[in-house]
Parts: C-alpha cells; sequence; structure tokens
C-alpha cells in the first residue's frame, strides 16, 4: 500500500510540472543539422565567388577593349595625318609646276612684247657715209665663200658659231672670218656698223648682205656667194644654205651690204 501511494504521488508530481509549461506555449526543440543539411546553404556562396570571378573577366576584357581602341585610333589619327600631308605636298607639286609654268608664259609675253615694241618703232635714218672707197675683196672673199661651203647643212642654233654645235646668222659670218684673220662681233647690228659699207652694184663675193632693218640695225646677215645667191644661217628649224639674194630682200628687207675683207688683219668690236 506504501508503494502505490508513493507511486501516485510522483505521477502527481509529475504532472504538477509539467502543467505551467504547457499553459506557457509551444516548446521548440533544437534538433542538430547533419552534413546534408549543412551542404544545402552552399550555393549561395559559390554563385557569389562566380559572379565577382565573371565580373574581374569583364573587366578586364572591358579594360583590354579600350586598350585596343586607344591604338586603333591613334593608327587612324596617324593614317589620316599622313593622308593628309601627302595631298599637301601633292597640292604644293602641282602649284610649284603651275607657278614654274605661268612664269614661262610671262617671259615669253614679254619677249614677243619687246619684239612688237621694236617691230613697230620706224627704222631711223641710215647715215651710210663710207669711210673710204670700197676695196674689192679679191680672193679674200672667195675664200670666205669657200669656206662657208663647207658648212652647208649644219643646224640652226641661236647664240652659236660653231659647226659642231650650230650656227646663228652672225656666228656663221664671224665664225667664216676668223678662218682668214678677220675677227668680227658676233651680233649682226654690230657687224653693220662697224665694217665698211658697200653700194649694191659693187658687190662681190664674199661680202655680207644685211636684212630686217630695225630700230637698232639689221636682223639678218648672210655672205653674198655671187650672182642672186647667198649662204645663210637662217632661222631655229632650218639649217646653213644658199638663199635668194632677191627673195630674201621682199621678204625682210634689205638693208645693205659691207666689205670684211678690207680690214684683213684686225679686230672688230670684242
Amino acid at each position: 500500500m506504501t508503494t502505490l501511494r508513493t507511486l501516485v504521488l510522483a505521477l502527481l508530481a509529475s504532472l504538477a510540472v509539467a502543467a505551467p509549461a504547457a499553459a506557457t506555449g509551444p516548446v521548440f526543440v533544437v534538433v542538430p543539422t547533419t552534413q546534408s543539411d549543412a551542404s544545402a546553404s552552399a550555393p549561395a556562396s559559390g554563385e557569389l565567388t562566380a559572379d565577382r570571378h565573371t565580373l574581374a573577366q569583364e573587366r578586364g576584357l572591358h579594360r583590354s577593349l579600350l586598350a585596343k581602341l586607344t591604338r586603333v585610333r591613334a593608327r587612324a589619327d596617324s593614317a589620316a595625318l599622313l593622308s593628309d600631308q601627302l595631298a599637301a605636298e601633292q597640292r604644293a607639286a602641282e602649284l610649284q609646276v603651275a607657278a614654274d609654268d605661268a612664269a614661262t608664259q610671262v617671259a615669253q609675253l614679254r619677249q614677243e612684247i619687246a619684239q612688237l615694241e621694236v617691230s613697230l618703232q620706224p627704222p631711223p635714218l641710215q647715215a651710210v657715209v663710207p669711210l673710204a672707197p670700197a676695196a674689192p675683196s679679191g680672193t679674200t672673199g672667195i675664200t670666205a665663200v669657200s669656206i662657208a661651203d663647207e658648212y652647208l647643212g649644219v643646224p640652226y642654233r641661236w647664240g652659236g658659231a660653231d659647226p659642231l654645235t650650230g650656227f646663228d646668222c652672225s656666228g656663221l659670218t664671224m665664225y667664216v672670218y676668223a678662218q682668214l684673220g678677220i675677227h668680227l662681233p658676233h651680233y649682226a647690228g654690230d657687224q653693220w656698223r662697224e665694217l665698211l659699207h658697200v653700194d649694191a652694184s659693187q658687190l662681190e663675193p664674199g661680202d655680207l648682205v644685211f636684212f630686217e632693218p630695225r630700230w637698232d640695225g639689221p636682223g639678218h646677215v648672210g655672205i653674198y656667194a655671187g650672182g642672186d645667191n647667198f649662204i645663210e644661217a637662217p632661222h631655229t628649224g632650218d639649217v646653213v644654205k644658199i638663199a635668194s639674194l632677191s627673195r630674201e630682200a621682199s621678204e625682210m628687207g634689205y638693208l645693205g651690204a659691207a666689205r670684211p675683207s678690207a680690214l684683213a688683219g684686225s679686230f672688230l668690236g670684242y
């Protein structure tokens, strides 16, 4: 009986202790997690790490692209500058060529204007006063014609006085008479002024005949060869040849004649 009573009292005591706890609300029990439960939260941390890694890669790629873009732009700018420079140099060269052409044309026009001014001026009266009676040319004049015959076919060259390079009109007469020891200036006007003049009726082989009267003297000279013939170096594109005295006189105008052989052993002009 005592044992039964003791058990009943113990049971009542247990109930008395449990009753207040039940009245206060539910009781939460902490249950330790297992290894599989802990791994369930791992994906969130792994995804963050992957995102950070991807971000770093994107930033690196962006920096690389920016660097390449900078280099491409630099090359493009350099190419543009080089292209502009080449275009400017080419334009400058074209302008220089145009300027040179213009200068050449200006020089040619000035020369043509000067020639026109000269041709428009009336020739002055030629006061032909013989210094002394003209001596016959004799063998000296005939020899001059023979020497001039040797240079038939030599090309005309302005300012020329050499059979190797060409003759102009006064260069031919100067060179021929130099072979005979008679030195003439290299200009038709000077030869006309320095030599003794002879009348057309007194012409002899070797005399110089002058054409194209101008304000400063004749513009052309040749060597009389007898009859209606004389030897001349006419103009650019032609050669030393025998021409008609009367035809040349009608086309260019005849000024007169002079006799170099009368001055054998002397020196004229310069």
